[in-house]
């Protein structure tokens, strides 16, 4: 059975938010804290219909939520319409609201699962996703990078049969920001799927009256190539090189006067084995002394090989 979104209920339940517990938890379809901070307990929300996405709403931010059920037992061409489909929903919902998509977080079962014709379960998300985003703003405003309510994102695996896609939007446009030491998702070679991701690296938007960075779902990646595979820690260096670097490109000369790391305030980690979660804590809560919240969870990252990829917000 497929449940609608309740987020009064999953407030409460997920313990690993705030550095309390070190211990990685489950992933659960919801998004990370500093978005509900944001949002607000008076947050005006509806309910969620088949077909239809769930809007929250708190002065001009807005949050969409859908789900595809039993996402698990679809084949290959039936999941990327439900995909596409989802995404025109969201999109459509929030153009309604004067809204612009600035974060996606995707959730998708068995997300390296084996499909037919060399494809898995992400490259059939992907292709979906990219066949929303053409049919509503065209094939050139993505292969060229100019459009900007892509957003940022992340695409980890979750337990379950149920896919789920969340969305933050504001009242304006975010600007997005690209990796230096990466390939834009868009330009991936067709290794990675016949079809690219579309997604941008970061995203800058304003937040409590001052520019603040979101970044996507960052993991040891350069170019287009994972580095260190299986190797956690040369994993998590790498990783950190990569946020390092959006964070440097997005405050431009003005943040030279500090450690890039030393600018992000909000982290949530993927992780696809709890016994790292500990040594992973010690090392960001060194490394990121600034992170007022540092939130692990287990998940499958989108790559076999890779084995943590973490998101986060940099105050600029």
């Amino acid at each position: 059975m497929c449940h609608r979104f309740s987020y009064d209920h999953a407030l409460g339940t997920h313990v690993a938010r705030h550095l309390v517990h070190p211990d990685a938890q489950p992933l659960t379809a919801l998004p990370p804290h500093w978005v509900e901070e944001l949002l607000g307990s008076n947050s005006a929300g509806g309910t969620q219909t088949d077909g239809e996405p769930q809007i929250r709403t708190s002065g001009s931010v807005a949050h969409a939520a859908m789900r595809i059920c039993e996402a698990t037992d679809l084949d290959a061409p039936s999941l990327r319409a439900r995909v596409a489909s989802a995404y025109l929903a969201i999109i459509r919902a929030l153009e309604q609201l004067e809204r612009y998509p600035v974060r996606f977080w995707n959730f998708v079962p068995g997300i390296g699962d084996a499909m037919p014709g060399d494809l898995d379960r992400y490259m059939v998300f992907n292709a979906g996703r990219y066949d929303a985003y053409t049919e509503r703003y065209g094939p050139q405003s993505i292969t060229s990078g100019t459009c900007h309510s892509i957003g940022t994102a992340s695409a980890v695996g979750i337990h379950g049969s149920d896919l789920s896609i969340l969305c933050l939007a504001m009242d304006r446009p975010g600007t997005p920001v690209e990796n230096p030491r990466q390939t834009s998702a868009w330009r991936y070679s067709a290794r990675y799927g016949p079809l690219p991701p579309c997604f941008s690296r970061a995203t800058m938007v304003p937040m409590r009256g001052r520019p603040h960075l979101l970044i996507g779902g960052t993991a040891s990646v350069v170019g287009e190539e994972s580095r260190h595979p299986g190797n956690l820690e040369a994993q998590l260096d790498e990783t950190l090189l990569n946020m390092e670097a959006l964070v440097q490109t997005a405050a431009g000369p003005a943040g030279a006067h500090s450690s890039p790391l030393e600018r992000l305030i909000d982290l949530r980690v993927y992780l696809t084995s709890a016994t790292d979660a500990e040594p992973i804590r010690r090392l960001l809560s060194k490394r990121c002394p600034h992170a007022r919240t540092l939130e692990i969870v287990v998940a499958q990252v989108c790559r076999r090989e890779l084995v943590v990829e973490i998101e986060g917000v940099a105050e600029l």
